[in-house]
């Protein structure tokens, strides 16, 4: 049986074969000398910038003499985006950090079963048909509200919200006060911002319901993501979130929270390091996503900074020795983690009075994560899960309503799911 991921990786691993058999398999330049280039794709973000990556390999190239690293950003829309183009060139990476869709595990060469591959967070949870195809550096969550302290005082919120209720109308108060009560956007992160909040409602029930969704014995419409899209599309008709989200970009989220003018915005705990950076002249705090019930939500979780090595690449001894040396050197996975304001037991930096809060907020859940964005392993949406619900939640701005929105993913999955 081919699940539906697979049968995308099959299309990837046609594309792949075709472009080797017309053009040759390209890795980059190796020097003359007999040195060896490693080609790193990886994910760009504010944090995570080309130089952040260059710092970040720069001790692995000090020891290793005759190997270069090079660092390349995406140049489609993204990091799988980029992949394909470059697979259909006939020039992958030998490295791809982070893009952790389980489409691309075909792609990917089988890591050693080595302790440190075991002990890397979620190597183990993104296994198929056995075999494990990425290694990440952390834990990151995704399923956090920060908000500014201030505006909640001036509008008269004096407790953090534990429900839905609580929060939408916290939210009228906000806006009550003058404030764009909740700061949304367009591009990728529309979809994202519902995904974080509707996943900890969704799975802490059902941790496998993406895997149950496979099977059609779980639904959109008859589960927790129709009862939040309900909740949104009131925010959306009350003005709780600009009307205008789709045209905002995702740095001029940050802006618009940092400048104080919304009080309070959905994102992982990598808006942490933004927030410290842009020192707002506000005290930010941070707070769990609501629940329907008011008990504490598990985290939506991903790994974080996570690396795998392509089977074509023509170094692969040594991109996987240097994946080795990112996820388990203690300075290198370090730096990673305090990049972004990540997590794994064992490791400690300094870190910020706000990052160091939402090291409680995990704490206070017990540690207990659930699956974001398209899942691992087997507990794995089909391919482009995010980006149709991204799509339809968008399409919430311009009328569409949330029955409709839940049952075109139940339509969407269906036709997409392993058959």
């Amino acid at each position: 049986m081919v699940s539906g991921s697979r049968r995308h990786l099959v299309k990837l691993g046609a594309i792949a074969i075709s472009a080797a058999l017309l053009t040759g398999c390209s890795t980059g330049t190796d020097s003359a000398g007999g040195g060896k280039n490693i080609r790193m794709l990886v994910n760009i973000t504010p944090v995570l910038t080309k130089q952040f990556y260059k710092d970040l390999v720069a001790g692995y190239v000090a020891d290793h003499p005759g190997v270069k690293v090079t660092i390349e950003a995406p140049t489609g829309r993204g990091i799988e985006d980029t992949l394909k183009q470059q697979l259909a060139a006939g020039s992958p990476p030998d490295i791809l950090a982070g893009g952790q869709n389980t489409a691309l595990a075909g792609q990917m060469a089988p890591l050693p079963d080595a302790q440190w591959v075991k002990d890397s967070p979620f190597a183990e949870a993104s296994k198929l048909d056995g075999k494990v195809w990425m290694a990440g550096t952390g834990v990151q969550l995704q399923s956090l509200v920060f908000y500014n302290k201030d505006a909640f005082t001036k509008a008269g919120v004096t407790s953090t919200p534990k429900t839905f209720d609580e929060f939408t109308a916290a939210l009228r108060k906000l806006k009550s006060a003058g404030y764009t009560p909740m700061q949304t956007g367009g591009e990728w992160t529309t979809g994202a911002q519902a995904l974080m909040m509707a996943n900890p409602n969704v799975m802490n029930t059902e941790p496998q319901w993406n895997a149950k969704r496979n099977k059609g014995s779980v639904t959109f419409a008859g589960s927790n993501y129709a009862k939040f899209l309900d909740v949104y599309q009131s925010w959306i008709k009350d003005g709780l979130v600009p009307k205008d989200a789709n045209g905002i970009k995702y740095q001029d989220m940050i802006n618009n929270f940092t400048a104080g003018k919304s009080a309070t915005m959905v994102m992982g705990n990598w808006l942490a390091a933004s927030l410290a950076d842009a020192k707002p002249g506000f005290d930010a705090g941070v707070f769990p996503v609501p629940t329907f019930d008011g008990s504490t939500p598990p985290q939506a979780a991903n790994p974080a900074m996570p690396y795998s090595v392509l089977k074509s690449s023509k170094h692969t001894a040594e991109a996987i020795d240097l994946v080795k040396y990112l996820v388990s050197d203690k300075k290198a996975v370090t730096k990673g983690l305090s990049a972004e304001g990540n997590f794994r037991t064992g490791y400690s930096y300094k870190a910020t009075p706000l990052t160091n809060d939402i090291a409680k907020l995990l704490d206070a859940a017990g540690g207990k994560t659930v699956a974001i964005g398209p899942g691992l392993g087997d507990n794995s949406s089909p391919a482009g899960f995010p980006d149709e619900l991204n799509t339809q939640v968008q399409s919430m701005y311009l009328g569409t309503s949330a029955d409709r929105v839940a049952g075109a993913m139940d339509k969407w999955w269906s036709a997409n799911a392993p058959k």
